[in-house]
């Protein structure tokens, strides 16, 4: 198809502009002189499946089957690319259209433009400094099907990703509406329908709806006494009614979570001096879970609200090393889960500069992906409260990269538990933010609603709380949860 598209390109530029023979020539062996074609090329790729098999691998052999799928991709509109699912299809059962990343990257572009999750995995977008990748079809089985088709795991393939481009992966919480292939008017063979319908979770299914909870924290210079009135909340930007409403005065289980890492390791003394201050001024009802942590985590204390004891075992902070920040909050995560019961409210407040290794060494940082780890605290109920410790020196290049990617992960994990983001540029001032933090745990209202939305298919649903007649007040709350 290259060498036809360069030789009618070759032959319509010479009769517009009189060119002669040795021009006509030149023109077709000099492929970066060729002009641009003059037909539209979707219309080239038509006259040919129009007029000549499909170009597979016992045609074309393997490359070039393989960039005919490229070609459709870029040029063919959204209706005929669905409309040659069927053929595709039984393509790859004869073996004439192989199973590779091309197909893969075909399939999942394709079901996106349709409103369908993609299979594999393939396609991303760049936001606020971030890759997102956008939703998957059953996240279980995709690496089954990336194997299929002769590509790595996905987590391998993220990785890679990461490295390659020094951004992190996140998934994506838009909402992918499930197309009937028959609303597309797509051909009825099973084979075509299959590429955009790969498993049977399409159907929704109805449940009884349980309530659903979320702390709202305020903050603001003075907070008046607040009741159920004062407060809306929405789901999906639809007004819910709210059918539970405290004060909550239910204490908080808190890990305090420091980073010794060699960033912070000539500041040791400081350190136990603030966290000391964080354990006198806490309420006597909170626990907390002292560990600290470099390139593996040291629980100093496990949760305890006896305010000498913490004192006591923060004195025998020691240890230095690399910085594995996410595998950290992770770690945190687990013990709050493992060791604080329901009805108790949890939190996480981190001490670091957040700069965790993972994109920069080779070999090290941490184990768990950020893009994972992100996850797992949407789906809790574990609110962060990051200390960014901003460099005195900001550096520039790959310097300020490094700083701006550890502040940029730090607040989206605060604004996606419902947590605060805080910085400081002196130890010195650690302690102040320390009250701060403790004031804001201890401002929370608990709201609960049963959702006018009903289905419980997985989506994930954006929750905003407000309180209208104060402006003056800030909320914060969780970003969301998946309907499971």
């Amino acid at each position: 198809m290259k060498t036809s598209l360069m030789s009618e390109t070759a032959k319509a530029f010479a009769e517009r502009t009189g060119s002669n023979s040795k021009n006509k020539e030149a023109s077709q062996k000099d492929e970066s002189a060729s002009p641009l074609p003059q037909q539209d090329p979707k219309v080239r790729i038509c006259q040919i499946l129009n007029s000549s098999p499909w170009p597979g691998k016992s045609l074309v052999e393997t490359d070039a089957a393989s960039a005919w799928i490229t070609l459709i991709k870029t040029y063919l509109s959204i209706a005929q690319q669905r409309d040659l699912l069927p053929v595709i299809s039984a393509g790859m059962s004869s073996g004439e259209i192989l199973k590779n990343d091309d197909l893969a990257a075909f399939i999942d572009r394709l079901r996106l433009r349709l409103s369908q999750p993609q299979l594999f995995g393939t396609q991303m977008s760049e936001k606020d400094g971030f890759l997102v990748l956008f939703p998957l079809q059953s996240e279980t089985e995709v690496d089954e099907r990336r194997m299929e088709f002769g590509m790595n795991p996905l987590r391998d393939q993220i990785h890679k990703i990461e490295r390659f481009y020094r951004k992190l992966v996140i998934r994506s919480t838009e909402k992918v509406r499930r197309v009937a292939v028959a609303e597309q008017s797509v051909s009825n063979s099973i084979e075509g329908a299959q590429l955009l319908n790969a498993d049977d979770d399409n159907e929704v299914v109805k449940v009884d709806t349980s309530v659903v909870t979320i702390d709202a924290t305020i903050s603001g210079k003075s907070i008046p006494n607040l009741t159920k009135p004062d407060f809306k909340i929405f789901e999906d930007g639809q007004q819910q009614e709210i059918s539970a409403f405290s004060a909550s005065e239910s204490p908080f289980d808190i890990v305090l979570l420091l980073d010794l890492s060699g960033s912070t390791s000539d500041k040791l003394g400081l350190i136990r001096k603030t966290a000391k201050h964080f354990i006198q001024v806490k309420r006597d009802a909170d626990r907390v879970a002292i560990v600290t942590f470099n390139d593996f985590q040291t629980i100093v204390s496990p949760l305890e609200s006896d305010k000498q004891i913490l004192a006591d075992r923060i004195s025998e902070i020691k240890g230095v090393g690399a910085s594995n920040v996410w595998d950290s909050e992770e770690f945190a995560m687990q013990l709050l889960k493992k060791d604080s019961p329901a009805g108790r409210r949890k939190a996480i407040v981190v001490m670091t500069d957040g700069v965790d290794n993972y994109l920069y060494f080779s070999g090290g940082g941490s184990k768990i992906l950020f893009g994972d780890l992100l996850e797992e605290i949407r789906k809790s109920q574990i609110s962060i409260f990051p200390i960014y410790l901003k460099p005195t020196f900001e550096g520039s290049g790959g310097i300020a990269m490094i700083n701006e990617n550890a502040r940029r992960t730090m607040q989206l994990l605060a604004d996606e538990s419902g947590g605060t983001f805080y910085t400081t540029e002196n130890l010195d001032k650690l302690s102040q933010v320390y009250e701060r933090v403790l004031e804001d745990v201890g401002r929370v209202y608990s709201i609960g609603y049963d959702p006018k939305n009903d289905k419980r298919d997985g989506t994930w649903r954006e929750i905003k709380v407000e309180i209208p007649g104060h402006p003056e007040l800030k909320v914060r709350a969780r970003s969301g949860y998946y309907a499971k």
